[in-house]
């Protein structure tokens, strides 16, 4: 059957298809993207390890930096830079746990180009890194409180959404929030880069040593020291988990990576620790035993266990496991670790 189409149903058409137009043109200016962040990586330093679930954002980044200082997160005003202060390379001297656990906090310093975390590798992602810290031990964090001070903040709501599409904070879990606040402190660390250190400067021809800061260089990439296996350009650090022979008995903590693998040849195994910022992150060791740097030259001078669990690493060519330096060249190694520091990273 035939109907006719005047020129009233053309103007209808017209104008819901108008409609239509206006309606789907709104819905997509209404949306907010996140801007790219992209870090400039030293030359000769490795990929920076970034997920894909959890990409670099200048909103997120800002996000997670606030948050890292903000006692907002915790109903005991404590932050991030509680345990991570600045004056100490974003670590602190030590930290002991409700059940009298004492360990030596990691500094946060060139976290995104780690593979694992914690001394004995307990955390796998820099992205959830941050999660535990909610517990009791740590922000003691109340959820119904922390998401009415997000919601009143006058900053973090539009951060929120803009970092992660999260209109309302009240509207998602309390884990899906812990992921999210992890997410944006681990983009935050990901930017943190140290790679300025007067060591760094003489690399770079901008610099001179001393004699002594010299002469520890030479012993540092020697057989002398034996220092560069573990602690390998440009990170100084492996990556990797050795026993390095400071422990003679294995209980608790001290069973390091063992606690996480449950094989026995991890007995013992630690973290290789950076030594970018050494000198500012006393005292030493996963359990801060060794009070000074010159503590620490001197137990791999003289005080290397003969434990068998210990890494074939600290075993020289000569079959011992001592270096035994002379005071001089203890005292020259101990300059040339002073010259990994990088005060502009605290700034």
């Amino acid at each position: 059957m035939y109907l006719p189409f005047n020129h009233k149903h053309i103007l209808l058409l017209i104008l819901v298809i108008g409609i239509g137009c206006k309606s789907d043109t709104t819905t997509e200016t209404a949306k907010t993207y996140p801007t790219p962040y992209t870090v400039t990586v030293p030359a000769g330093f490795p990929p920076l390890e970034v997920s894909a679930s959890n990409p670099l954002t200048e909103e997120g980044v800002l996000l997670g930096k606030m948050l890292y200082s903000d006692s907002i997160l915790s109903t005991n005003t404590r932050r991030c830079t509680s345990c991570h202060n600045p004056i100490y390379s974003y670590s602190s001297p030590t930290f002991t746990s409700w059940a009298g656990t004492k360990f030596s906090v990691p500094p946060h310093i060139n976290l995104g180009f780690k593979k694992t975390f914690n001394w004995d590798g307990s955390e796998e992602s820099l992205d959830t890194l941050a999660m535990g810290d909610f517990e009791p031990e740590f922000f003691n964090t109340n959820p119904t409180l922390l998401v009415q001070k997000l919601k009143a903040h006058p900053v973090y709501p539009d951060l929120f959404n803009k970092a992660f599409g999260i209109a309302d904070v009240g509207q998602i879990t309390y884990t899906e929030l812990k992921r999210r606040i992890a997410n944006a402190i681990a983009q935050y660390l990901r930017t943190r880069v140290s790679a300025n250190s007067k060591f760094d400067k003489y690399r770079r021809k901008q610099v001179l040593l001393t004699q002594n800061e010299y002469e520890g260089y030479v012993i540092f990439y020697s057989e002398k020291g034996d220092c560069f296996h573990c602690h390998s350009e440009p990170l100084y650090t492996d990556q990797q988990y050795h026993n390095n022979g400071v422990s003679e008995t294995y209980t608790g903590f001290d069973l390091g990576r063992q606690n996480i693998t449950h094989k026995d040849e991890d007995k013992g195994k630690f973290f290789t620790p950076t030594l970018r910022n050494i000198e500012l992150t006393a005292p030493y060791m996963h359990d801060g035993r060794l009070a000074t740097l010159e503590d620490v030259v001197n137990f791999y001078s003289e005080g290397v266990s003969a434990d068998s669990y210990v890494d074939p690493l600290m075993t020289k060519k000569n079959g011992l496991r001592q270096l035994n330096l002379t005071p001089l060249e203890k005292m020259q190694l101990v300059a040339f670790l002073k010259t990994l520091t990088d005060l502009d990273y605290m700034k």
